[in-house]
């Protein structure tokens, strides 16, 4: 048995183990659930809009840059569920709250300062007719990284109490309102363009300030409740951000692969929509390693954490199986989301290798769990660097094959994930007790 946690941890029975995982994990699974559908919605609502295939293909490249701003901001969970006991909710609120402007600096200047906003369309590959709306749309993202940063450490709160239901509740309320958001946008006439990024932002407040109200219950730790690390807070957090960052950097590195590889064009239009459907079975898992980690610091069996990934990884390999081979995949690309015919085809013929991703995705969240709870968090920037290096390989070397652009991106995606998942296996090995 390896040593997973600084928290005194009581055995848990299989069963019961099995139980309180379980009950740990679903409602922060059916919050992403559903906010795995908030993109695909506001995808759905920028194709209809006047110059929507242009708007579409803007948003999807923004996105891919919002990912990798925000992936400090995201790694602020885990971080509060390792650091809390020690450290105490004012410092790391104070934290959190730093990480978050920095974050809507970077969006910001990246849209309004003169030489950085004609850097970025140029490094990113985007044709010179795109580059305006780009500029937009990064500009409406430009607070989303603080309303980020506040929801990710209220998650972490609310993860270290055992406290999880309010995540679903406060999801809803993020979804609603950011339908509600882009469906008055549209009809206001606003460019579309700014369309999606407003819309986003509006709803991660709305989740923001509900769990604000659901935190107020919780007791508040003060630090020295536990043992510290060893480590600055800033230290730990560099490590958990490169493994959320090998989480986000995939869609932009994959972005700059597209435009980069034949049938570019068609490829970025569709590329929002097939990305769209794979987080529906990605997203979910956004806090599968937070969950499994207080799950073992409480002195659950590694043994069910490791069932438990294996049937949520087969789950989710059948469902996309299924979703690629059935009409579901065209009626959610062409129909639902509003991809032309010719990018629509393109991209549903490469979806069944994209779709091995969400699995992956599971599979390298109980690794993470592992050392996370095993204070073997510097294992996480070392497997995010073989992750990086297997995602610069392909992405490289694919565009000079005659493959479109779709099908390099899926294909260095899904690569990336198998390089980093074996990497993690081989060292997992090594752990204390193995």
């Amino acid at each position: 048995m390896i040593s997973v946690g600084r928290r005194e941890a009581t055995p848990l029975r299989r069963a019961d183990g099995l139980r309180s995982l379980a009950r740990s994990w679903l409602p922060t699974a059916f919050g992403t659930s559903l906010l795995s559908w908030e993109i695909p919605l506001v995808v759905a609502v920028v194709a209809r809009m006047a110059g929507g295939e242009p708007a579409m293909a803007v948003l999807g490249v923004g996105l891919s840059v919002l990912f990798v701003v925000n992936s400090p901001a995201l790694a602020l969970a885990p971080l509060v569920v390792a650091e809390l006991d020690a450290r105490g909710t004012r410092m790391l609120a104070r934290h959190s709250l730093v990480i978050g402007a920095l974050g809507c600096a970077v969006m910001a200047g990246m849209a309004l300062v003169p030489g950085l906003s004609a850097v970025v369309p140029a490094v990113l590959g985007l044709p010179d007719g795109l580059a305006p709306g780009f500029r937009t749309c990064l500009l409406s993202f430009a607070t989303a990284p603080l309303a980020v940063a506040v929801r990710r450490y209220l998650h972490g709160r609310l993860i270290h109490g055992d406290v999880t239901r309010p995540i679903a509740v406060a999801t809803t309320a993020r979804i609603a309102v950011t339908v509600g958001a882009a469906a008055a946008l549209w009809r206001s006439g606003a460019p579309s363009a700014a369309t999606g990024g407003v819309a986003l932002s509006c709803g991660a407040w709305a989740e923001a300030a509900v769990l604000a109200g659901a935190v107020r219950g919780l007791a508040r730790p003060h630090a020295g409740g536990g043992t510290a690390t060893g480590r600055s807070p800033l230290v730990q957090h560099f490590r958990l951000t490169t493994s959320v960052l090998l989480n986000m950097s995939p869609a932009l590195l994959a972005t700059i692969a597209i435009t980069r590889s034949g049938e570019a064009a068609a490829s970025l239009v569709v590329w929002p929509a097939l990305y769209g459907l794979m987080s529906l079975g990605a997203v979910p898992l956004s806090d599968v390693e937070s969950v499994g980690a207080a799950f073992l610091s409480r002195g659950g069996d590694p043994r069910t954490l490791l069932r438990f990934t294996a049937a949520l990884a087969g789950c989710l390999a059948v469902i996309f199986a299924l979703a690629a081979l059935t009409p579901f995949a065209h009626w959610y690309v062409a129909d639902f989301s509003g991809v032309p015919r010719g990018p629509a085809d393109l991209g549903l013929r490469w979806l069944l290798v994209l779709g091995a991703a969400p699995a992956l995705w599971a599979i390298r969240g109980r690794f993470r769990a592992v050392f996370i709870a095993g204070g073997a968090v510097d294992m996480l920037p070392r497997a995010a660097v073989v992750h990086v290096a297997g995602l610069l390989a392909l992405g490289a070397s694919l565009p000079f094959t005659s493959l479109p652009g779709v099908a390099c991106a899926s294909i260095a995606i899904v690569g990336a994930l198998l390089v980093e998942v074996a990497f993690l296996r081989a060292a997992s090995r090594r752990l204390p007790g193995r």
